[in-house]
């Protein structure tokens, strides 16, 4: 008996997958994947279309290459500096005041390899460091207060330098390092007795300059200035006290222009600084 039911349901069963086959509801090969069973919806996948992504994607890079291009095509470039070629064979060392080497205004100092304890004394007002040294490596200035605590450290340079600097320190007796490899000669100028520079004055040198004293208040130059990438131009006013200058120029590219200043102090001086070749003249 048991033999004979299990040969019914077989046959039960075999009979029902043959009306399967004939109402078409399956005709395929049925694969067993070992560790994860068939899902019929396997079989009504399609794979999604990406064209008009791909579309979109085209026209939004096409429209921000035509605004790059129209934004580069539409705008004036910046007019190159007009600095002549001629000129630049006639660039000048950093400005040095017209004073007297016996001036009682003027303290220098001079070496032929690293010193310190060199003196120098200050009198609370602006004062101009004038740096030479024909060094082959580092040339650095370490200023010291009377405590020997440092309180500046106006120039840290390699190879050959001519530098001029502002000097802002109230009144006191200042000892001075020196790390040179070469000749050098440090100065330190008192600015408070130079006579006014007559205008116009006509400049053209590289790095930093003190230009002045100009009788104020009012102020006209024509500046040029040929930097490189990352270059910078700085141009500042002082009134000969020790108090901050005042910014009125700042450029990190290559120029040509006329600056016109009002209320500017009675008497100042113009600290000009450029990574390049500069030019400045002082009108009025």
């Amino acid at each position: 008996m048991g033999s004979l039911s299990l040969s019914k349901r077989l046959t039960s069963r075999f009979s029902r997958r043959r009306r399967e086959h004939a109402e078409g509801e399956f005709t395929g090969s049925l694969i067993l994947r070992k560790g994860r069973p068939y899902d019929p919806a396997w079989d009504a996948w399609r794979p999604r279309r990406r064209w008009p992504g791909v579309v979109v994607s085209a026209v939004v890079i096409s429209g921000f290459l035509g605004a790059l291009a129209f934004n580069f095509t539409s705008k004036p470039s910046t007019p190159p500096s007009v600095i002549s070629p001629s000129a630049l064979g006639q660039i000048s060392a950093p400005y040095f005041p017209p004073v007297s080497p016996v001036s009682h205004d003027l303290q220098q100092a001079s070496g032929k390899k690293s010193t310190s304890g060199v003196r120098f004394t200050t009198t609370g007002k602006f004062m101009i460091w004038y740096f030479q040294c024909r060094c082959v490596t580092n040339f650095g200035i370490i200023v010291h207060d009377a405590s020997g605590t440092v309180i500046d450290v106006p120039v840290n340079n390699v190879g050959r330098t001519n530098l001029a600097a502002p000097a802002y320190y109230a009144k006191s007796n200042l000892s001075v390092s020196v790390i040179a490899d070469g000749e050098w000669t440090v100065s330190l100028i008192d600015s408070s007795h130079l006579e006014n520079q007559a205008v116009p004055l006509e400049f053209l040198s590289v790095g930093q300059s003190v230009l002045g004293p100009f009788a104020g208040p009012h102020l006209e130059a024509v500046l040029g200035f040929i930097g490189g990438i990352g270059n910078h131009f700085t141009m500042t006013v002082s009134d000969g006290s020790t108090a901050t200058p005042r910014l009125v120029a700042f450029e990190s590219q290559s120029f040509y222009r006329t600056l016109v200043e009002t209320n500017l102090p009675p008497r100042f001086f113009l600290i000009i600084n450029g990574d390049g070749v500069w030019s400045a003249k002082v009108k009025k």
